[in-house]
């Protein structure tokens, strides 16, 4: 394998990689974000 190609190839990893943990840290980011608008709503639901 050439030198181009293995440098390809561990970007190309590095990339899907990457592309997982960005999916999963959004993933997190979405479900703290609906939790924290749930606590609100309920806090304004508890004050009427």
């Amino acid at each position: 394998m050439s030198l181009s190609a293995l440098k390809n190839s561990h970007l190309e990893q590095l990339n899907s990689e990457f592309f997982a943990l960005l999916s999963t840290r959004l993933s997190a980011l979405k479900i703290d974000h609906l939790i924290m608008r749930i606590g609100i709503t309920n806090k304004i639901k508890y004050c009427d």
